[in-house]
């Protein structure tokens, strides 16, 4: 029997909506008996992150990059008018292994949302008709704790190690290549018997465009297109794959885009902030054995994946799937026409713009925010002629709050989850916009559309690539230029500040923060670097007169802030708030490296002033537990070693300072640490090459003549013997 969990049914079904359901109960295929576990079809999901519909050749392209997946769609049916439901990659894989939209759901963005518990997952699905199942995931924002692993018995999201500091990570460490995820997911297949159910996910054609080669190479005007092509020879090897172990004509294959790219259309270079059809029309190829290749020309969507599957197999849909299966279509029938559902929230939710939802209705689509738009899709696909002006756009919105409604589940709002920053640090490293949640917006005006802040968003960040490309100037004249034409574009502000900290100006720096807080009071992300680059000022005062000045709601979520708070204490010489800041932090993250740390760097300063051996104590114990939680942590393994080394422990004392310095070989004073612990134990030619080693770098010329003394009197105690 398949899964049952608590009941989330839509509020309200229209009369239209319940005819259709009881037409479709009629449909062949709809109501199928499940055949033994022995005869039914294995289900191969492949997601390709990003893929833009017109760089297939089976939907027009001459471009000449998709042979492997154009020689599937040759073999199956194309669905040439599918449509994601969002253009962000969490919440378009929810829908398509929940079948709902995000109203029902309630996962709207990448981040602070996560896939609840009470909604049945495909996977969980088909794992209560016995399929084994197996996810193999490319990118990031589909880690496992965002809930899409519910179901999967085994859920490989292998992305790379944790990086430290204040837990950014670059851009490769979210993501591995779709050959490593094919190797991954071919061990898994090798030791399955049917039937099983596995997901691939590819996640190359995502920004950063970076393919391997040969495709850097051949494709180095469009690296996109040669991010496509390997993925696409990947495929190749999948499909190879399936034929040499005689599971082609055992296997359902379904082939589908999360979502598309821009690539520079309607002002959007990659996706997540509008939903034209570059990022919503997506590819969507399924083969069930038996069928006859078809072209369809019907609107389906993402939550069509779902029942498709289910009908294909033979076995019963649960009651909250909203789509419906396309089986009919596949064998030439057609299906009443249903408005597609869409929406782009990843702005409204991080910048507090206006959000973006719309419908595509037959050959209409209606896009709702204080500038509305409507495009007749059969005349004009790509969206360049607005025929709102001509329309009654009231009734349009009434149809749009009709669909919501229709689609919306009280469990939804459930979905909301605040993420830690260390997961919002590695979505911005990956090109999504990203911010802790806070207070919402509710009433918007044309100027605080998409439409109208794009633009001066995009010049934001055009402006930081020409500070890094070495034009300083002509970087800040273009962020003062957005900041005069707009006050409420916060990455002019942020980007701004960067380039003022890193050209050593921390006062302007300072500066722009505070008019960005003066132009947007309730933004987050401005107060916290504002709090950060004053206690990198040293102006301990101001950051705590800061913080306290006005409450946000994210600092209940942020365990950096209490941290950096923590750290302004301690630097006022205020012990006790310092430790209750600190265990503010870790209450928010019991895992935060950072603070265990700087925890124990607050119990070895109170060590040092009294020589308590308890003191010593915590600050071992907290060094320890942020070596073991982030073991790439230099700072903490040096730390770790300066506090073996006081409580005369100088064997473990000189493990910890060599793992510091094979992490970070610029930690001078290792050196003299690890000299000094060596001399200790009677290693004299050790001791002479960590002190000489320190004497010559950079650190020893900021010593006192005193402490210089006292390292010229250790090097000449450990010399060799002549």
């Amino acid at each position: 029997m398949p899964v049952r969990k608590c009941g989330v049914l839509p509020r309200s079904i229209p009369l239209l909506a319940i005819g259709l359901c009881l037409n479709l109960t009629a449909i062949p295929g709809g109501t199928a008996s499940a055949p033994s576990p022995s005869l039914r079809l294995n289900v191969l999901l492949i997601t390709i992150d990003t893929l833009r519909a017109d760089r297939i050749g089976a939907y027009g392209s001459r471009r000449l990059l998709t042979p492997n997946l154009d020689g599937l769609a040759a073999r199956s049916a194309v669905f040439t008018r599918a449509f994601a439901h969002t253009p962000v990659t969490l919440p378009s894989h929810t829908n398509i292994l929940l079948g709902t939209t995000p109203s029902f759901h309630g996962v709207h963005d990448n981040l602070n949302f996560i896939v609840r518990e009470e909604f049945v997952t495909l996977a969980e699905h088909l794992g209560s008709y016995g399929y084994a199942t197996g996810a193999f995931v490319g990118g990031f924002p589909l880690a496992s704790f965002f809930g899409l692993d519910q179901g999967f018995s085994v859920y490989d999201d292998a992305f790379g190690k944790q990086e430290t500091g204040v837990r950014e990570a670059d851009a490769k460490g979210g993501e591995r290549a779709a050959g490593e995820v094919w190797t991954s997911a071919r061990k898994w297949l090798r030791s399955r018997t049917a039937p099983w159910f596995l997901w691939v996910h590819f996640y190359d054609p995502h920004d950063p465009y970076d393919p391997p080669e040969p495709y850097r190479a051949q494709f180095a005007q469009s690296l996109y297109d040669g991010e496509v092509a390997y993925v696409d020879a990947v495929l190749g090897d999948i499909l190879k794959d399936l034929k040499e172990h005689s599971l082609e004509e055992t296997t359902l294959i379904v082939c589908v885009s999360d979502h598309g790219e821009s690539l520079g259309e309607h002002n959007e270079a990659t996706h997540g902030y509008v939903a034209y059809n570059a990022t919503i029309w997506v590819p969507f190829v399924v083969r069930v054995p038996g069928i006859p290749p078809r072209i369809v020309g019907q609107n389906v969507s993402h939550i069509d994946i779902f029942p498709t599957v289910c009908d294909a197999l033979g076995i019963e849909r649960p009651d909250s799937l909203q789509g419906v299966s396309l089986l009919p279509l596949m064998r030439g029938k057609r299906l009443p026409e249903r408005p597609v559902y869409f929406e782009s929230l990843s702005a409204y939710f991080n910048m507090g713009w206006a959000p973006l939802r719309g419908i595509i209705d037959k050959q209409n689509k209606f896009i709702d925010s204080p500038r509305p738009e409507l495009y007749d899709l059969r005349r004009d696909f790509g969206e360049t002629n607005n025929l709102a002006g001509e329309s009654d756009i009231r009734s349009l919105r009434k149809r749009l709050e009709s669909v919501v409604r229709s689609q919306t589940s009280p469990e939804g709002a459930k979905a909301g989850q605040a993420s830690d920053r260390a997961t919002l640090e590695k979505l911005r490293s990956l090109g999504y916009v990203a911010s802790l949640p806070g207070p919402k917006r509710t009433d918007f005006g044309p100027e605080d559309s998409v439409a109208a802040l794009l633009p001066y968003h995009n010049r934001a960040a055009e402006a930081l690539g020409l500070y890094k490309a070495g034009k300083i100037a002509e970087g800040i004249s273009a962020l003062r230029e957005v900041l005069t034409a707009k006050k409420n574009i916060s990455a002019a502000y942020l980007n701004l500040a960067r380039i003022y900290k890193e050209e050593k100006r921390p006062a302007d720096a300072i500066a722009v923060l505070r008019l960005g807080l003066e132009a947007m009071p309730e933004n987050y992300d401005i107060h916290f670097e504002h709090l950060i680059h004053l206690y990198e000022a040293g102006q301990y005062d101001e950051v705590l007169r800061a913080f306290g000045a006005k409450y946000f709601p994210q600092i209940e979520f942020d365990p950096v802030v209490w941290d950096f708070i923590g750290l302004a204490h301690w630097k006022k010489g205020d012990v006790p708030q310092a430790l209750a800041s600190f265990e503010r932090s870790l209450a928010i993250d019991a895992e935060f490296a950072v603070t265990y740390h700087n925890l124990g760097i607050v119990h070895f300063d109170i060590f040092q002033k009294t020589q308590r051996s308890e003191s010593l104590d915590l600050a071992l114990v907290n060094f320890q537990k942020a070596t073991v939680l982030d073991p790439a942590y230099s700072s903490a393994f040096h730390s770790l070693g300066v506090a073996y080394f006081q409580a005369g422990d100088f064997a473990r004392a000189i493990a910890s300072l060599e793992r510091a310095l094979a992490l970070d070989p610029g930690l001078d004073e290792a050196h003299f640490f690890l000299g000094s612990a060596h001399l200790r134990l009677g290693h004299k030619s050790r001791a002479y090459e960590h002190l000489t080693q320190y004497k010559v770098s950079p650190t020893f010329r900021l010593l006192s003549p005193a402490a210089k003394k006292k390292l010229e009197d250790l090097i000449s105690a450990c010399k060799p013997d002549k």
